[in-house]
């Protein structure tokens, strides 16, 4: 009877592939969907394993790049118990470099990332900084003086002693810092006073500040005590709160990956019904003579549950192998990370072959009902 039905599914070979493609289709949907919000949140959550800090933005902020806080309060958030250093920073999306418009091509945006580099490098502090692999840092003397991360590197061919032209303001690489994530891989670190040249702040304003703490187990307590005495000028945010936010827009994407999933999931398993209900239109003598020398209504049933079956199974693999095709692709032309675990894997399998059963059942159970004197007087 496997046999059998394995044979039924070549006899429209135009049919059967068609039915395939759709449950591929879906399959490959809901593999390159949730590897690549997989491979986003790893991304994330590495940056933010790294950035060992509070964040500071003016109050009701989206971004940094939306927020002005004043410098004064740098030397307010160090008189605070626990805090190392309140890094103010200065955040541009730059128009042009060397030259040609800015293109983003992956989750690596390239940003001006300004800075008080002098406090930064000369405490030792960990922040979206990794360490620096070739070159050196800069300092405040380093005027139009800048480090690197991998993707300017590789983007633009760039090297320690090479320049690099923001919006037409010329600038000497001095280090390449390692950048593993790719949403720190393409920054370009400069002083704060550089940066703010790139930007329309004014004298006296930054975007948001890096707090350092000495015991970063206490950042709730630094928090909240920032809250208490701040709260009508700033937003403070704590690596958890950073994580949690992250997890509220992860959710977002899978539900849409879900629905997705559904949407083609549908589609194949009107595509599944329909070829093997017209399989059964055209055996209909056929499927009579079957009962006609003794199959039972659950033989028959089960031979077309068995067709449903291999539909889902070969949709399966070709869908697995379609996913992971385009997964590489787009990590080899745009570097977009992804992780495809085994879960993933089984989960999409056993999806197919849920996909085929059930649209299955209905001709299944209609080629079942057949009474044989009928079929085979058609």
């Amino acid at each position: 009877m496997i046999k059998l039905s394995f044979f039924n599914l070549f006899r429209r070979k135009t049919r059967t592939a068609l039915s395939i493609s759709g449950i591929a289709i879906g399959v490959a949907a809901i593999i390159i969907l949730v590897s690549l919000v997989d491979g986003f949140t790893q991304d994330f959550d590495d940056v933010i394993g790294q950035f060992k800090a509070i964040m500071v933005l003016e109050k009701d902020a989206q971004d940094q790049t939306l927020s002005k806080l004043k410098t004064s309060f740098g030397p307010k958030f160090e008189t605070i118990p626990n805090v190392k250093a309140a890094i103010p920073e200065i955040w541009v999306m730059p128009q042009k470099i060397d030259g040609s418009p800015v293109v983003l091509d992956s989750l690596a945006v390239v940003t001006i990332y300004g800075l008080d580099t002098d406090k930064f490098f000369s405490s030792g502090i960990k922040g979206w900084i990794g360490d620096i692999k070739k070159g050196k840092t800069i300092d405040s003397s380093d005027t139009k003086g800048a480090v690197i991360g991998q993707k300017i590197v590789d983007d633009y061919q760039k090297f320690v002693g090479s320049t690099i032209k923001i919006d037409g303001e010329k600038f000497r690489v001095h280090g390449i810092f390692n950048s593993e994530s790719d949403f720190v891989s393409g920054m370009i670190v400069v002083n704060l006073e550089d940066a703010r040249d790139l930007s329309s702040l004014a004298p006296g304003y930054v975007h948001s500040y890096s707090i350092f703490l000495d015991d970063t187990t206490k950042d709730t307590q630094v928090a909240n005590i920032l809250k208490l005495k701040y709260s009508e000028d700033i937003t403070v945010f704590t690596q958890e709160d950073m994580a949690q936010q992250m997890e509220d827009i992860i959710g977002n994407l899978k539900l849409m990956a879900i629905a997705v999933a559904l949407i083609s999931s549908v589609v194949a398993g009107i595509g599944i019904m329909n070829t093997i209900l017209m399989s059964v239109l055209e055996r209909f003598k056929e499927i009579g003579a079957l009962k006609a020398v003794g199959w039972t209504d659950n033989n028959v049933m089960r031979m077309i549950m068995y067709e449903a079956f291999f539909l889902g199974v070969f949709g399966g693999i070709l869908g697995i192998f379609l996913g992971f095709g385009v997964d590489i692709f787009l990590f080899s032309i745009a570097g977009v990370k992804y992780q495809i675990t085994p879960l993933l894997v089984i989960t999409s399998f056993s999806f197919a072959i849920s996909l085929g059963l059930i649209a299955g059942l209905y001709p299944a159970y209609m080629a079942s009902k057949l009474s044989p004197i009928e079929a085979l007087r058609s």
